[in-house]
């Protein structure tokens, strides 16, 4: 496993060769535009299983066809959201889950979703996963872009954590967001999924990795392996 010293300088490396744009991400541009908790939440369920493009490409639409609140989401029928997310694919199970996750929200948080973050850390992660379509990484989304201090774990995260040797090839999600929360300061836990991210989309791919072009492959663990191949 990685040192915090191998961590800060693999961090140090990806900020001086990759660019990030809070724009790029979903969650990070919705809560920018609109600063809703909700919004944001909607966004981040879209972007289940999707890029961010489409995830705000359904957004938008949405946005456009219904406005999206508690109360409006509420009261859309279920085949006016699956029309307008349909781009995001799984727009059925999604619809449902979205006009469900508002009815909840509206008798959950009567004062306002934005009284979520009211409580320990531990309750508000485990409350908010109590919501349809709501994980442990959709949570941590939520919450890291309202400061809390947590990193969520996408498939490019686990894929690139992995890989630098900062958690276990076989870990699953707590586990590594575990490792990466030890391995960083918590100044840093908001962009570290970022530049993970980026790192996973751009370079460190699932299929054909382009470790050559790599900022960090001095310091990859998955690098040195495949040499030895």
């Amino acid at each position: 496993m990685a040192t915090m010293a191998q961590a800060s300088e693999i961090l140090k490396q990806l900020r001086a060769h990759l660019v990030i744009r809070d724009e790029d991400f979903a969650a990070s541009r919705i809560a920018k535009e609109t600063g809703d908790p909700f919004r944001v939440l909607v966004v981040t369920i879209l972007s289940q299983n999707c890029t961010d493009v489409a995830a705000l490409k359904a957004y938008y639409r949405l946005e456009e066809r219904v406005r999206v609140t508690v109360a409006n989401l509420a009261a859309a029928k279920v085949r006016t959201i699956e029309n307008a997310i349909h781009v995001a694919g799984l727009h059925k199970q999604k619809a449902k889950a979205l006009r469900q996750l508002a009815k909840i929200v509206s008798e959950k948080y009567p004062s306002g979703f934005g009284s979520f973050i009211e409580g320990s850390f531990e309750e508000v992660r485990a409350a908010l996963q109590e919501l349809p379509n709501v994980g442990p990484k959709t949570a941590d989304v939520l919450l890291s872009i309202w400061g809390e201090p947590t990193i969520s774990v996408d498939t490019h995260v686990d894929r690139v954590s992995k890989r630098l040797g900062l958690a276990r090839t076989k870990a699953r999600y707590e586990e590594v967001r575990a490792a990466l929360m030890e391995d960083f300061p918590v100044r840093d836990y908001r962009v570290i999924p970022l530049y993970f991210m980026a790192l996973g989309r751009q370079i460190c791919k699932a299929r054909r990795p382009l470790c050559p072009t790599c900022s960090v492959n001095s310091l990859c663990a998955y690098t040195r392996k495949t040499k030895r191949l």
